[in-house]
């Protein structure tokens, strides 16, 4: 009898020590320069967890009882205009730092390399990020977004690293804003005129805005970008969320 105990015990032990083992391998050892499979690791762990808030954002949405999202007080505020129904008041009277703003970002891998980030500063933020993304496939996330009327205060979007960018793409994604302001995020490591391209579309739209989230990565590459070249670092990641948020805070709030 106190040898099946004993037997049991010593299983019990070796079965802990290899688990310790396995997470000493896997936690513990110093990272080495990121592979490309350990990039992709990091994109689909970040997805997972976007995915998450999205689950956990739809059960928020589904216990305001059918409440339409536009006129939610706490997500969003209106006032009343006699005779003309519910005015939409401007972000530059409601917020003082767009850090505050209910910003809803349609994405590609590079804005899921930068979702922790984006949260950490966008707490009332809303990511849809999906790894090898096109802006086509953007643009009917966006749809759905519009049709449901869950499209926040700002528009965000960073399409540009799985596809050509032509103008009427993007003429199509302002138009799916809805009158909401746009930023479009410049593409950084591919070799194509995308960002010109949405350089001269915004051009023609006073509610539509350029980030140049490419003349920031490229002097500071080595620590911004990841050895693919293409998608954000931890340091990365934390300056892209808050170019973002700086930039909207320049263009609606400050008006600088």
């Amino acid at each position: 009898m106190k040898r099946g105990i004993l037997f049991k015990v010593c299983s019990a032990v070796m079965a802990c020590v290899c688990l310790y083992g396995i997470f000493a391998l896997l936690v513990l050892a110093p990272k080495a320069a990121a592979s490309r499979d350990e990039i992709e690791t990091m994109l689909r762990e970040n997805q997972r967890m976007e995915t998450e808030r999205r689950i956990l954002r739809l059960r928020q949405l589904s216990l305001q009882n059918g409440t339409d999202f536009k006129t939610d007080a706490t997500v969003k505020e209106y006032v009343m205009s006699a005779g003309t129904g519910t005015t939409y008041v401007p972000v530059a009277l409601r917020y003082t730092d767009a850090r505050q703003m209910e910003i809803v970002g349609v994405g590609d891998s590079v804005m899921v390399s930068g979702l922790s980030a984006l949260y950490a500063t966008f707490p009332n933020g809303y990511f849809d990020a999906l790894f090898g993304r096109t802006i086509y496939a953007g643009i009917e996330v966006l749809r759905g977004l519009e049709q449901s009327g869950h499209l926040g205060d700002v528009l965000v979007f960073s399409l540009g690293a799985n596809s050509y960018i032509q103008e009427e793409d993007v003429e199509e994604l302002i138009r799916l804003s809805d009158g909401h302001p746009t930023f479009f995020i410049s593409a950084y490591g591919v070799s194509n005129d995308s960002n010109d391209v949405m350089k001269r579309v915004i051009a023609r739209h006073p509610d539509a805005y350029y980030i140049d989230w490419e003349s920031v990565a490229f002097p500071n590459r080595a620590r911004y970008i990841l050895s693919d070249g293409l998608h954000l670092t931890d340091a990365g990641a934390e300056v892209y969320a808050n170019l973002i948020a700086d930039e909207i805070t320049k263009e609606l709030i400050t008006n600088e």
